[in-house]
């Protein structure tokens, strides 16, 4: 993780807890076993709420924020674009170089697939694309890059940010379409991607106050 991360540790330190417990999960849970124990949480209001929350993920939402950075500053918006278009194909490629069987092609393999209780309105993903999680990675991407740009500056924004991807990640596990070990990859590569953009911002400094402005500034 960039150690740029540390001028955020509202999002910083929630981030790391995650991974730590999602580590020391990895060395005591069977493999798949993480999938099966939600089976008695995947109710509602549950089963929607995390319906959701895997929503910050998508495409939608890259957008969205894009086009508030753009308010503010044109460079960000800059990073924040060039951020989705590197997590795109990333996770395209890892996912077919990996090739690791999605849970319910796993189960399916395995004989149980009866054993999983899946979300109603759910289209589950099957196939070899499970490692690494493409929603993770790109909630990690865009927030990590959101929480980069505010740094100290808006606390609470850099928590929202933690929380948001956290979210992200524990919706592609409740909604059966990722493993644990998945969707902590897409965690750490994310995060890999979003210090990588933020490299390009000081390089981006030298345009000076032409990418500086925003949509919103030029307006006032």
């Amino acid at each position: 993780m960039s150690k740029d991360f540390l001028a955020s540790p509202w999002f910083f330190i929630p981030v790391l807890l995650f991974l730590n417990a999602g580590l020391f999960l990895l060395l005591f849970l069977p493999y798949g076993q993480e999938i099966l124990y939600l089976n008695s949480w995947r109710a509602e209001p549950l089963n929607t709420f995390f319906r959701w929350c895997t929503r910050l993920g998508e495409a939608p939402v890259f957008v969205v924020v894009g086009l508030l950075a753009l308010l503010w500053r044109i460079r960000y918006a800059l990073l924040i674009a060039l951020a989705g278009l590197l997590i795109s194909p990333a996770s395209y490629l890892l996912k077919d170089k990996i090739g690791t069987d999605r849970p319910i092609t796993y189960f399916e393999k395995s004989g149980i697939r009866e054993a999983v209780v899946t979300v109603p309105g759910v289209e589950l993903n099957g196939g070899q694309t499970s490692f690494p999680s493409g929603h993770t990675m790109a909630a990690f991407g865009m927030f990590g890059l959101v929480a980069l740009i505010t740094g100290r500056r808006i606390p609470w924004l850099g928590l929202a940010c933690a929380w948001s991807g956290i979210l992200v990640a524990l919706s592609r596990i409740f909604l059966v379409q990722h493993f644990l070990i998945d969707v902590l990859g897409g965690t750490v590569i994310g995060l890999a991607i979003a210090g990588l953009v933020w490299s390009v911002n000081r390089p981006l400094n030298r345009f000076g106050a032409i990418l500086d402005r925003g949509l919103w500034a030029n307006r006032r």
